[in-house]
């Protein structure tokens, strides 16, 4: 038993490897195999197939898809917060990160580039764990003009855009260098801002 979760942990780190260092484009069966130093008939005997073992991977990696893992870990460390901080805090947590993450950059420019199954089921999967955030913060905007959901997707997808855009196609993002720490600081600035602007247009009629 120990030997096979071994060599599922080498597989499993063979895809964060080549994501990082090759891309998506890179993980096939042979080459996990090769990076992983194992048999490739391995990888379908514990797997099943190649798409299961990416899948293992994201499991294990992706910030929403450990998030609901995590929140009540989080909401009892901070019980202090209100709800407005803790959405602030657990955004600005996506965009650190994504940020530090170059394995995880590659998966959502997969999910963007085309028709995958394997990309929309994990997006699905994804959604699903996202709710947790948005449900914590149906009570505060219920009865109101504002579309906290509205707003969290343009966060999200802002977090992931501006971080992508860093990454591919240079630093400057409307004349902020998203490549430096001060610029960074600026977006996560922002984030709370936003959060906060919502909270506030909430509390009026």
């Amino acid at each position: 038993m120990k030997n096979k979760e071994e060599t599922k942990r080498r597989f499993i780190n063979a895809v964060g490897e080549i994501l990082k260092n090759e891309g998506y484009s890179a993980l096939g069966v042979n080459n996990i195999a090769r990076k992983a130093g194992v048999n490739k008939g391995l990888l379908y005997r514990y797997f099943g197939k190649l798409e299961y073992l990416i899948e293992a991977y994201v499991v294990e990696n992706d910030y929403w898809m450990t998030f609901s893992n995590k929140l009540n870990e989080f909401i009892s460390n901070n019980k202090s917060l209100s709800s407005q901080h803790l959405v602030t805090q657990i955004l600005q947590n996506q965009y650190k990160f994504f940020l530090s993450e170059p394995e995880m950059q590659r998966l959502i420019h997969w999910e963007l580039s085309g028709d995958c199954r394997l990309m929309t089921s994990i997006h699905n999967a994804r959604e699903s764990n996202g709710q947790k955030l948005l449900e914590m913060t149906d009570k505060d905007f219920e009865n109101t003009k504002v579309n906290f959901r509205a707003i969290a997707a343009l966060l999200v997808g802002g977090i992931y855009y501006t971080i992508l855009h860093t990454r591919f196609n240079g630093g400057m993002f409307c004349d902020i260098d998203l490549m430096s720490a001060n610029g960074q600081n600026e977006i996560l600035k922002s984030i709370e801002q936003i959060v906060g602007w919502a909270f506030e247009k909430s509390k009026t009629k």
